[in-house]
């Protein structure tokens, strides 16, 4: 015998199966969302490792710290210049822990790049954990120096100094996670420039270990599997060996090297000294001011190439071009887009592309997209 039911027994019956037919989704998405992230770490450092043999190099732009909030960053402006988009967004870490608002800012950003299908990098310039710093005072805290022996109580486990640090690794790993459990993978780069002494890290012969303990806290015990470990000291001037991670190897080596001269031979002494340590992984220019040549490029054959942010895009962004050492000329970057190695993110593969912005949106992102951007900087 068939019965009718009433209204409100067909509309409870609905709202069951509604219900469960979300938690069923729901599960699904986060099972999902777990292997998508392993799949597109794998398929992304791939794409990474095989453009080193095709001869290609994909190339970043720094978004810098105070760039997030406002409306024309550098990636705009190197679109508005030269019509392509960098196919690697660089970004910092540094604000997230004293700027609420920055978290928002930063990820809104990243949401959009990856939305495209685009690559981020982030850097983290940790302030000194156990000094004082004012709100708006980061950058100065980095630079503040550290003894070998407050270096070594940050290290070990229960002293006030490592409590201290601690705080700081939780704090950005509470943004890397929100990252991973939207499936974006991050090249993260901390603790950069290690061989040179004007951040609190630099010249530790303990330093090793301050790379090692931090792997073992994001990677371990937060369970950060979306990052691929990004290992850069500065150019050629120091022998960068004693800083090399010792139980925790990255994933991609590189250097950070500033020359104005575009076929500078510290590029290939950075890219011998650097790659010696582990010549198995990828080689990347983590940081340039002006523009290495063609010339540069085929002889150090980088995975990527960074370029820094702000005036050293452009030397007449600057308070004062003449001593704007390491910025570039307008045209310095436009013929650098258009060397044939070159990868803009829109001549990255379609399928790694797809794969990269799978499952992300961002429906209200806080920025306007490519921005009509003024003159000048400031």
């Amino acid at each position: 015998m068939i019965t009718q039911k009433t209204p409100a027994a067909r509309l409870c019956a609905i709202l069951a199966t509604c219900l469960v037919l979300a938690m069923v989704a729901g599960a699904t998405r986060s099972h999902a969302a777990t292997v998508s992230v392993q799949a597109k770490r794998a398929t992304i450092l791939d794409y990474i490792r095989d453009i080193q043999k095709q001869r290609k190099t994909l190339v970043g732009v720094q978004v810098n710290e105070y760039e997030v909030y406002i409306g024309c960053t550098s990636a705009d402006r190197i679109f508005a210049q030269t019509g392509k988009h960098p196919a690697i967004m660089g970004l910092e870490l540094m604000n997230v822990i004293a700027y609420p608002p920055y978290k928002s800012y930063l990820i809104d950003r990243v949401l959009t790049q990856t939305a495209a299908g685009g690559l981020v990098e982030m850097s983290w310039h940790e302030r000194n954990p156990v000094e004082v710093c004012p709100r708006g005072e980061f950058f100065d805290c980095v630079k503040k120096p550290m003894t070998a022996e407050t270096f070594r109580a940050v290290l070990t486990k229960g002293t006030p100094e490592h409590k201290l640090w601690l705080a700081d690794v939780d704090a950005i790993a509470k943004v890397l996670g929100e990252l991973r459990d939207r499936g974006i993978v991050v090249l993260f780069r901390p603790y950069h420039e290690m061989n040179r002494e004007w951040f609190w890290w630099g010249k530790q012969s303990a330093y090793p270990e301050l790379w090692d303990a931090l792997y073992d806290e994001l990677a371990i015990r937060h369970h950060l599997d979306n990052l691929i470990w990004v290992w850069s000291p500065d150019r050629d001037t120091l022998d960068p060996a004693p800083f090399f991670p010792v139980r925790h190897k990255p994933v991609v080596v590189g250097a950070d090297v500033y020359e104005q001269d575009a076929d500078s031979p510290v590029y290939a002494s950075a890219y011998a000294k650097v790659t010696a340590l582990d010549p198995a992984v990828p080689f990347a220019l983590t940081e340039v001011g002006a523009a290495p040549s063609g010339k540069v490029l085929d002889a150090v054959n980088p995975a990527w190439v960074l370029l820094w942010g702000g005036e050293y895009l452009n030397s007449n962004w600057a308070l004062d071009p003449a001593n704007c050492q390491f910025c570039n000329k307008p045209e310095r970057v436009a013929a650098f887009f258009k060397l044939d190695r070159i990868v803009t993110l829109d001549q990255l593969p379609t399928k790694l592309r797809a794969t990269i912005s799978a499952g992300i949106t961002n429906s209200h992102p806080l920025h306007r997209a490519n921005p009509v951007c003024p003159a000048k900087l400031r």
